[in-house]
């Protein structure tokens, strides 16, 4: 009996080491397969799936799998996938290879054997952060670094303080009661975030001599520079631009320098021709990137306040047919919405609009949430509705006298006193209301000073309004913001009735305040657009008008504001609809100039006739004879569209096109 015993006992044994080496060969195999295979490569998955079957005790063959699925996701199930076997690659790892992560070394030969598990390690978790903070789930995010960070490893080289401070931030709008590894204030989340980026700093600056003869001293700098990188953001957003400025400076001589985000810091601060150039290097640099990138978002408004929608609609376009439907295609939808909007072409606007709001945005890689993605879609639509009104008095001008104008006035109207009240229920409700929306030109604003006076003006005679901008004016000390600021309280003054203060302001901002001809047109447009509604003479309110229309023609038919033309009229005589259409015209809010008014500006206008259909040209000239409006040819057969075409056609309200004489007017 007990010979029986030992020979199966020996037998055991010799099955045992047989295994053993089994899994040694197979995991020789798995490490040699694995040199120079690139996660994002096809055949990273395939190899996934055969390292499993080799050793599914292997942690290798999950990390492919997790690693390649992460690489390749860019929606909300995408990201969910990678979960499992990136979470199966880490439990393998650590139950096997713990002792390496907690391992202390004091040369590069200690370390250099503990190496490859050591970088798998903080890929793996690097990759399940990122995939938790895509899929919004800030509490894992959070459980994992803390996990992380109980191996105690001699270099941090993740940087989980960082990345908490960054999660912290991320949800700053929300308390305990959400999250209970926040606070319960925007102010003491922000303070504890940098209370985390402040431990970094020390916990790499007291290995730093030891960890420096390992690893380098340009590498633990580069730790250092990882926090700076948050610091910059947090600083930018509690605008203290000193500060900010300070740790952007740390950054500038490095390969990692956050351009976006220095562009953003430009940008907030008034410094709109460096915010422009730094945006262009971001978008150069972030080229293939699947993530939001805010500088393509930025480019729209930037184009919108130098008055070329035009330009950014091309751009944003060609941005939306490259990204496809992965992360940022709903924002870059608003922008695309925002391009249109000051376009003149409200439809097309609310079509984009309506399609960022039926999408499940993802927001990969920065801290414009799910609220600041719902609030701008109400914003837009509130302004949509509000130009919707305008267009019906545009289009008719004795729209009282209209059944069918006064009834879409009607339902524009309810529709626009419905998404206001939700909106101003939204910004109630939200706790950065003050300093992101109201303040303008916040680090974390998705909107442009413009998009909050025109949705929230017919509410800027509340107390509460006045109370803020009076206060804001005086404490706000952005010395090219400060403008914006009076501005919006020319607007409550004005609002209020008392237009004698709002004029003496506007007066002091438009005399005293530095205005950039290049990249502030859209402010120096509203500028001319209220003196053209309440300068003291009629002299007065027709200059401003004509350099209302002069500088930004689009925004005119939504002002109210009456323009006038002289008609320059030509025929080849074979259209015969030439009569018929320019009657039609007079139906717009539009005055017909006589050939006497020559500081008025000057359409040319020509009809013909092809042999098959009817043509209508046209271009517009200003006094000097300087082209406002290209020349742009529609052929039609409709003279009720075509006249709507020539009505807004006249405001260069024309559809983007690469060439000028292919342009299209837009339809109904």
């Amino acid at each position: 009996m007990i010979k029986k015993i030992y020979i199966f006992i020996c037998l055991l044994a010799i099955c045992g080491f047989a295994k053993s080496q089994s899994r040694e060969a197979a995991r020789y195999e798995i490490d040699v397969k694995r040199y120079d295979l690139q996660y994002d490569e096809r055949e990273a998955l395939i190899r996934s799936r055969e390292f499993i079957r080799l050793d599914p005790t292997y942690y290798v063959g999950y990390l492919y799998e997790g690693v390649f699925k992460y690489e390749r996701a860019s929606d909300y199930l995408g990201f969910k996938n990678c979960i499992a076997p990136l979470k199966k690659s880490i439990e393998l790892l650590e139950n096997e290879f713990g002792q390496k992560l907690s391992a202390t070394y004091n040369s590069r030969e200690e370390y250099e054997p503990l190496n490859v598990v050591q970088f798998d390690y903080h890929r793996l978790v690097f990759c399940l952060m990122e995939v938790y903070s895509n899929l919004e789930h800030p509490d894992s995010v959070i459980n994992l670094m803390k996990h992380y960070q109980s191996w105690n490893m001699q270099r941090d080289m993740l940087g989980a303080n960082n990345y908490i401070a960054w999660t912290i931030h991320r949800n700053r709008f929300y308390t305990k009661e959400k999250y209970d590894f926040l606070e319960n204030s925007i102010k003491e989340n922000d303070k504890k975030a940098l209370s985390y980026l402040y431990k970094s700093l020390s916990e790499t600056n007291k290995k730093a001599e030891l960890n420096e003869k390992i690893f380098s001293p340009l590498a633990i700098e580069g730790d250092r520079l990882s926090a700076y990188h948050y610091f910059s953001i947090i600083y930018d957003y509690e605008q203290n631009i000193d500060s900010a400025y300070y740790y952007f400076q740390k950054m500038e001589y490095y390969n990692i320098f956050p351009y976006n985000n220095y562009a953003i810091f430009c940008f907030v601060n008034g410094d709109f021709s460096n915010a422009d150039m730094y945006f262009h290097i971001s978008r150069a640099r972030e080229s293939g990137d699947k993530r939001l990138k805010e500088s393509e978002y930025f480019n729209t408004i930037i184009e919108v306040m130098k008055g070329n929608p035009v330009e950014g609609i091309k751009q944003m376009s060609e941005v939306v047919r490259e990204n496809g439907s992965s992360a940022g295609w709903g924002w870059y939808n608003i922008a695309l919405a925002r391009g249109f909007l000051y376009n003149g072409q409200i439809e097309k606007a609310e079509q984009h609009l309506t399609k960022a709001k039926n999408f499940k945005e993802l927001h990969i890689g920065t801290t414009w949430g799910q609220s600041h993605y719902d609030i701008s879609i109400k914003f837009l639509q509130t302004i949509i509705d509000k130009q919707k009104i305008a267009e019906q008095k545009f289009e008719n001008r004795n729209y009282w006298m209209s059944l069918k104008s006064l009834t879409n006035i009607a339902n524009s109207k309810i529709s626009f006193f419905f998404n206001q009240l939700v909106l101003l229920n939204q910004l109630a409700a939200n706790p950065e209301r003050e300093e992101v929306f109201f303040r303008v030109f916040a680090s974390e604003c998705t909107l442009t000073f413009d998009e909050i006076m025109l949705a929230l003006r017919d509410a800027f005679s509340n107390k509460y309004f006045v109370k803020l901008y009076e206060k804001l004016t005086d404490t706000d000390n952005r010395k090219y913001i400060k403008k914006y600021l009076k501005f919006y309280l020319v607007n409550i003054y004005n609002q209020r009735g008392d237009g004698d203060k709002a004029l003496q302001l506007l007066d002091k901002i438009k005399n005293i305040e530095y205005i950039d001809d290049e990249y502030e047109i859209l402010f120096l447009a509203r500028i001319y657009e209220l003196y053209a509604g309440i300068s003291e003479t009629k002299e007065k309110r027709r200059e401003n008008l004509l350099k209302f229309y002069y500088i930004y023609p689009q925004l005119v038919p939504y002002s109210g504001l009456q323009m006038s033309f002289r008609l320059d009229v030509n025929s080849d005589g074979k259209n015969k609809t030439e009569d018929i259409i320019l009657k039609k015209l007079q139906n717009y809010n539009i005055k017909i100039a006589n050939k006497k008014e020559i500081d008025v500006p000057k359409a040319n206008i020509t009809f013909s006739n092809d042999g098959k259909t009817d043509i209508l040209t046209f271009q517009v000239l200003d006094s000097s004879g300087k082209t406002i409006v290209p020349l742009t040819k529609l052929n039609y057969d409709d003279v009720n569209s075509v006249t709507r075409k020539l009505a807004y056609g006249l405001f260069k309200i024309i559809e983007p096109a690469l060439t000028v004489n292919s342009i299209k007017a837009p339809d109904r």
